[in-house]
């Protein structure tokens, strides 16, 4: 909103199309082309300040999104960790089903009509969900997928129940895995996906 009369204006140019399209977000959401130009300069000296490219803020808030309405949550680490050494110990065979399927589950959420598969955009969403992992690599060759996962803190029990959250997630895209290392904190999978 504009806070005063004396508040100098400066002209700049911007591609057509794009101001167009700017000017029907700004009817949508009631207000001046002016008001809403200016609110975007102001979120991009915020982003400045804040380290970050307004590209990656928009990118984050996408990634929550996405987790919001595939029924992930914010949680302690910590206290998941606990939470499934305890679960892990009562019951190792079904924690490990409940993982698997849940990674079918998650990966379900990129198909389209005719078993199309969003693979890009599920590393894209998978990587940015992992945010505990310093390294996370996904790298196909051919029919075959690379899958390489470290993190000094996961527990050796998460390290294992996230190993079968990928393997579910994998084999909903049609790899069947191959060679698989897992121990405290690594994950190496080694799949293949069959060509139909």
């Amino acid at each position: 909103m504009e806070k005063s009369a004396n508040i100098r204006r400066k002209t700049f140019v911007a591609r057509e199309d794009l101001l167009n399209r700017v000017a029907k977000v700004a009817e949508k959401q009631g207000c001046s082309l002016f008001e809403l130009v200016n609110d975007l300069f102001q979120l991009v000296l915020v982003s400045d300040e804040l380290n970050f490219s307004l590209k990656c803020v928009v990118d984050e808030c996408r990634v929550l999104e996405v987790a919001k309405r595939s029924g992930h949550v914010l949680g302690s680490e910590r206290l998941l960790y606990e939470m499934v050494e305890l679960a892990y110990k009562q019951d190792e065979a079904g924690l490990l089903k409940a993982w698997f399927d849940s990674g079918v589950l998650f990966a379900s959420n990129y198909f389209t009509v005719g078993d199309q598969f969003l693979f890009e955009e599920f590393k894209t969403d998978l990587l940015a969900f992992t945010w505990n992992a310093p390294e996370f690599i996904i790298e196909s060759s051919g029919n075959k997928l690379f899958v390489k996962v470290t993190s000094p803190r996961f527990t050796e029990v998460y390290t294992f129940l996230f190993a079968s959250f990928l393997m579910g997630a994998l084999e909903s895209f049609g790899y069947k895995l191959g060679k698989k290392e897992v121990s405290k904190g690594i994950i190496r999978l080694e799949t293949v996906r069959s060509v139909t």
